[in-house]
């Protein structure tokens, strides 16, 4: 995100500034009044000349000089003004303000002094873009590139703390034929409520993800195999119970689900994730619609019904 949309969307675009001949007086009941922590100093032809802050008033108040107040702007502003355009990006401005330790930047083009913004305005605008950026649009859940970050944290803890970890790989059975009977904004309703049941179900959206298309993938923190069978059975059997409304039309699905678990053979995060997937590939094998785990432990549920071929509600 550029700095000019950050100032487009502000509510107002107004740069409170004042004079060089301002009394401190003057200036400091303007920041009180509108609640602000600087000010621009500017000429008559509006170029930026300097910045006042409620810092530079600071020594003032303190000395307690009753003629202090009338000191000029011009005796105490910053003339050496690190400012931005509107064309810098926000993360660039952002880190510089981190880096020198400042809290308001003017934003001068061609000279002019075209807005303000302070560092609290630029960090929640930076944090807005990396949610953004970690989400997936359509569903709300975490895109590839943070889920497979979460994982990796959550398998370095396992190991050294020696606790339990499930991973699941889920895939909708027959999403295609979703997308070619009913179209495919019938096919994003499907996923958007897919990813409803998703993030109610496990908790929080650190933990899903979509990896692509129809899949998506689910981290158990310190689940053992059998636990995260149990919940991952549980969804299967509500999101077939489900029925999701896309226009006229009242349709049904399935999911295919493959579950590991950290075991000696892991040696990553991606690891588990693999075997995973392989289960799921193994499980649309089997038929769809259930759930197969990695291992020795025989709990494999499956529970074919025409559902899951993704079929209209009569």
């Amino acid at each position: 995100m550029k700095v000019e949309t950050l100032l487009l969307s502000k509510r107002s675009t107004d740069v409170k500034g004042v004079g060089p001949d301002f009394t401190l007086r003057d200036t400091a009941q303007l920041l009180l009044e509108h609640k602000l922590g600087a000010l621009v100093v500017t000429d008559d032809d509006n170029e930026m000349i300097g910045i006042v802050s409620e810092r530079d008033l600071v020594p003032v108040v303190a000395s307690r000089d009753p003629l202090a107040g009338d000191q000029l702007v011009s005796d105490v502003m910053t003339t050496s003004v690190v400012s931005c355009s509107p064309e810098d990006e926000v993360a660039f401005v952002l880190r510089l303000m981190n880096d020198h330790s400042f809290r308001h930047m003017p934003v001068v083009e061609g000279k002019k002094l075209v807005g303000i913004l302070s560092i609290r305005e630029l960090t929640k605008a930076y944090d807005l873009l990396q949610i953004e950026a970690n989400t997936d649009p359509l569903t709300q859940v975490s895109n590839r590139r943070p889920f497979l970050k979460t994982l990796e944290a959550n398998f370095q803890k396992a190991v050294e703390f020696g606790q339990p970890l499930s991973v699941a790989m889920l895939d909708v059975d027959h999403f295609k034929r979703i997308n070619d009977t009913y179209g495919h904004d019938a096919g994003d309703k499907v996923l958007q409520q897919l990813s409803r049941m998703l993030i109610r179900e496990f908790r929080t959206i650190d933990l899903v993800g979509r990896l692509g298309g129809e899949e998506f993938a689910l981290v158990f923190p310190e689940t053992d195999l059998s636990g995260a069978f149990i919940a991952c059975e549980r969804l299967r059997k509500n999101v077939m119970q489900q029925e999701i409304k896309a226009d006229a039309h009242k349709i049904r699905l399935t999911v295919s689900i493959g579950l590991s678990e950290i075991g000696a053979e892991s040696v990553d995060g991606a690891s588990m994730l693999k075997t995973a997937d392989e289960l799921l590939y193994m499980a649309k094998h089997r038929g769809r619609n259930q759930v197969v785990v990695a291992g020795n432990l025989e709990i494999t549920s499956a529970a074919k019904t025409p559902h899951s071929l993704g079929v209209e509600v009569p």
